[in-house]
């Protein structure tokens, strides 16, 4: 997930452990994208996407 943010040009960002398996992606103090909600965790596309600008 480091890398694929890196690559995209994302310099802010922090990832932290969850509980459970959990796994969120929260952009701007937004929660954008929860694995438990789609039981999978995303692709670098459907990250991507969830970027501003």
């Amino acid at each position: 997930m480091r890398a694929s943010l890196e690559k995209l040009g994302v310099s802010d960002f922090e990832l932290k452990p969850g509980k459970s398996g959990q796994f969120d992606v929260t952009v701007d103090g937004v929660l954008k994208y929860t694995r438990s909600k789609t039981g999978r965790f995303p692709t670098d596309d459907e990250i991507e996407d969830l970027l501003p600008g």
